[in-house]
């Protein structure tokens, strides 16, 4: 099969690229001139803009002329005052320069000009005579238009009482209608009123609205002079104490900030609030009020429907509520500024003692070190305890089975074992400790027959230095327990004084009350553990026969460690990372 070869040439590319060129040439057009009309734009608000602020230079300007035409107008009418005065100092002084010289050359006074000053001096005293009398006359008169102004106010008072009461007297009527009304109803339908009595409610509703609206405004007149004087008293504070938010320096403040600062400051804030919104409430309650007296306006031209009537009705009804809760918040309001007065008195009084916080403060920290201390001694305690364990478990009996029948045949000679009746070494009590705490480590200290075994050392030197340590042991027991009772009795000193002075918060009393507990246990477990050792250590004796010491094993080399465990958790308020990390520590202690 023969393939024919291409030789014709298609001029179809280069019309593309024709196209190509011309579209883009086009395109580019297009651009140059959307930015050429963009460009006009930006010119023609430029322009705009120019012209805008040459009228405002122009405006300035003119200001400026007229202020400095007015400034200029003040300033030629001082001149012209200023002129006047001097002519008239000048007439004076030429006066008195044409009359100085005569007395000046001949020394004699004038008679005349004296007679007329005796007789301008007795003038001016009888003027002022008249004067005296005519004031004491028109301070009478003032006195007595008080009296009158008093007794008028008194007499205004009880017409408002009076005028209250009458207004009162048409809602306890009809609550009285009502409730015939309801009565009434299972027996007969009551006749519906006429348009004219139940306008004639509303109107009294109206009316009795409009004067409680009234005792509204000057109540809240009131408040709002009570809110300035109280905001001038705390500017004056502020300025005298300083600002309770910005902290003062320890001296002054006598101690850290207290939650009840805070608390006031946020009622403070709280009541600012309140304010705003009760003053915004009663706005909208007096547009309320206009609306219903335009509706009254307009049952007055023309006598409403069924349908108008029970609207009225119902907004009354809404009004009134509106009113009772704005009565309740004004009174709760009036109630809060009291309690704040009484608490600004208060916290006056607290700040004005610096010493007594300075005191309260010192306490604090010494209760922060007493605390840290006691955790110290739990820990010690707990590790003495360990250390009195391992020392025990070596004093075990360490017998094997090949004494078995030594054991065997000396039964028969031994006396009958010797029961325990009580608690050894000074064990404690089911009652005085938790059964959780009584595993102690005094229960080893005697056999299965119940005499204490000392053959269990490999020798006398080993006996020896056992009773050292336990010595030892029982000394740092006793100071660690004569410490401890040190604290509880000043932590007991504390707590009274803290109660009867009453600075301290209810949650820190607790926390306090619950650390003296867990001390004081503390404390009753370690006089326990000191009688066992001192028990531990009376009946140590010097052994004759060694035996083979039996090895440590697991359930008494963790025995001390769940025990502090036990106590971390049941009688302990640290947090629970406090107590994992003490447990941990405790644990790679007596493992390394």
């Amino acid at each position: 099969m023969s393939t024919k070869p291409f030789t014709g040439s298609s001029p179809e590319p280069e019309l593309v690229q024709e196209d190509f060129v011309t579209e883009t040439v086009t395109q580019h057009d297009q651009k140059l001139r959307d930015e050429l009309e963009r460009l006009a734009e930006e010119n023609e608000n430029l322009k705009i803009e120019i012209e805008e602020m040459r009228m405002e230079m122009d405006e300035i300007r003119d200001t400026f002329y007229e202020e400095d035409a007015c400034q200029l107008q003040d300033m030629r009418r001082e001149f012209e005052r200023a002129n006047k005065n001097c002519r008239i100092l000048q007439y004076r002084l030429r006066k008195a320069e044409r009359k100085r010289p005569p007395y000046a050359q001949t020394g004699e006074t004038d008679g005349e000009l004296l007679r007329n000053l005796e007789q301008d001096l007795k003038v001016a005293k009888d003027v002022s005579i008249r004067l005296h009398q005519e004031l004491e006359r028109v301070e009478e008169k003032r006195t007595k238009t008080e009296e009158e102004n008093d007794n008028l106010r008194q007499q205004l008072i009880q017409a408002e009482v009076t005028k209250q009461a009458l207004l009162n007297e048409p809602d306890k009527t009809k609550e009285k209608r009502r409730g015939s009304r309801d009565v009434q109803k299972p027996d007969r339908k009551t006749p519906q009123a006429s348009p004219e009595e139940e306008n004639e409610d509303l109107k009294c509703q109206l009316a009795l609205i409009k004067e409680e609206a009234n005792l509204m405004r000057r109540k809240i007149a009131k408040t709002d002079k009570d809110k300035d004087r109280q905001e001038q008293e705390l500017q004056k504070y502020h300025c005298f104490y300083g600002d309770l938010d910005s902290p003062l320096p320890r001296g002054e403040l006598g101690g850290p900030p207290s939650p009840r600062q805070a608390e006031l400051r946020l009622r403070l804030r709280l009541a600012e609030e309140e304010a705003n919104a009760l003053s915004r409430r009663i706005a909208e309650l007096e547009v309320q009020n206009q609306g219903l007296w335009a509706e009254l306006g307009e049952m007055r031209g023309a006598e409403p429907a069924g349908g108008g009537g029970a609207d009225l009705q119902q907004q009354l009804h809404l009004a009134e509520e509106e009113t009772e809760q704005l009565r309740r918040r004004l009174a709760d309001q009036e109630e809060r500024i009291r309690r704040v007065n009484g608490e600004i008195q208060d916290l006056r009084r607290h700040r004005g003692k610096p010493q007594e916080g300075g005191k309260a403060d010192a306490l604090q920290d010494e209760l922060k070190a007493t605390r840290l201390h006691i955790n110290e001694l739990s820990c010690a305690a707990l590790r003495l305890q360990y250390e009195n364990s391992v020392l025990l478990s070596g004093a075990q009996p360490q017998r094997c089975d090949s004494d078995g029948g030594q054991r065997e045949s000396d039964d028969d000679s031994r006396p009958p074992p010797h029961k325990r009746e009580g608690p050894v070494g000074g064990e404690s009590e089911p009652e005085e400790a938790p059964s959780a705490l009584r595993l102690s480590p005094a229960r080893s200290l005697r056999s299965p027959e119940g005499c204490f075994l000392s053959g269990a050392f490999p020798d006398r030197r080993q006996m020896t230095g056992i009773r050292k340590e336990a010595e030892r042991l029982s000394r740092t027991v006793d100071w660690l327990v004569s410490d401890t009772s040190g604290i509880i009795a000043e932590a007991r000193v504390y707590l009274a004084s803290g109660g009867c002075s009453g600075g301290a918060d209810k949650e820190d009393d607790g926390s306090r009350i619950r650390e003296h507990e867990l001390l004081y246990r503390v404390n009753g477990h370690m006089k326990a553990f000191q009688k066992e050792l001192h028990g531990f250590i009376d009946c140590l004796e010097v052994p004759k026969t060694p035996d083979k010491e039996e090895p440590l094993s697991v359930s008494q080399m963790f025995q001390p460690i769940i025990l502090l465990i036990l106590i971390l958790v049941l009688f302990s308020s640290l947090s629970y990372a406090t107590i994992f990390k003490l447990i941990f520590l405790f644990t790679l202690f007596f493992v390394l």
